[in-house]
This record gives C-alpha cells, structure tokens and sequence, in this order.
C-alpha cells in the first residue's frame, strides 16, 4: 500500500524536520532510509512531485556513505536503490545489472530479506519493461 507508505516517509520526514530526531541505533536508521528510498522511486513512477525526487536522491547519497564504511551491510541496499534510479531514468541495461549485483550482494551478505525484496524489485522491472 504506497499510500500509506508514502504518507508515513512524511511523517518521519516531518519529526526529523521537527527536530525530534530518535536516538535509535544505525542499523534502524539506514532501514528506514533505504525503506523511504525505495517507496520514492515507486511512487516517482506514478507522479512528478519533487519531494519524491529529493528524498529518493538523499536516501540513494546517503546510503553512499553508509555503503563506503560497511560494504558488507550497506552495498546491496546502495546497490538497489541505483537499480532504481536507473529503472526511473529508462537506463535499462544498467538497471538490470544493478538488480543482479544487488541480489547478489545480498545473497554474499546473508541478508535474505533484502535478496527477497531486490528480486521482487527486479521482476517488476522486467514485467515492465516486458522482459
């Protein structure tokens, strides 16, 4: 459900602006980027809004950073948020490769779940595009 997704990316968005930042641990931060990023580029599919566009590129930037200190927990989240982006922009090739390296990095990592969720990731693309 985008809708209430989308509406819950802002009112995280409105707390941080509030200046009621959590003291949660990393982990559960870059969760919710990643989760914010992903839900930005699906809904920048369907609509132009700007905000979409921003928090979709600060979730991507972001990630950067977390990727370039901890590869192994980070990468593949870096790596299928890219595989978005590149989806949005009609760069197919390279989405597609960077939907396989995120499931790959994923699987190396153990993190299934994400595995699971960058596959689901990349049959939508596919269906798409008419793979």
């Amino acid at each position: 459900d985008y809708k209430l997704a989308s509406r819950m990316v802002e009112e995280e968005r409105q707390y941080i602006k509030d200046g009621c930042s959590y003291l949660a641990p990393n982990f559960l931060k870059t969760i919710s980027l990643f989760v914010a990023g992903l839900i930005s580029f699906e809904l920048l599919h369907e609509t132009d809004d700007v905000k979409w566009m921003e928090i979709a590129e600060a979730s991507m930037k972001e990630m950067e950073i977390y990727a370039a200190h901890g590869p192994s927990n980070y990468k593949h989240k870096l790596l299928l948020l890219q595989a978005e982006s590149a989806f949005l922009y009609g760069e197919d090739n390279d989405a597609a490769k960077l939907y396989d390296s995120a499931i790959k990095a994923a699987d190396d990592n153990g993190f299934i779940q994400d595995q699971a969720v960058a596959c689901e990731r990349a049959g939508i693309f596919h269906m798409k595009r008419g793979n």
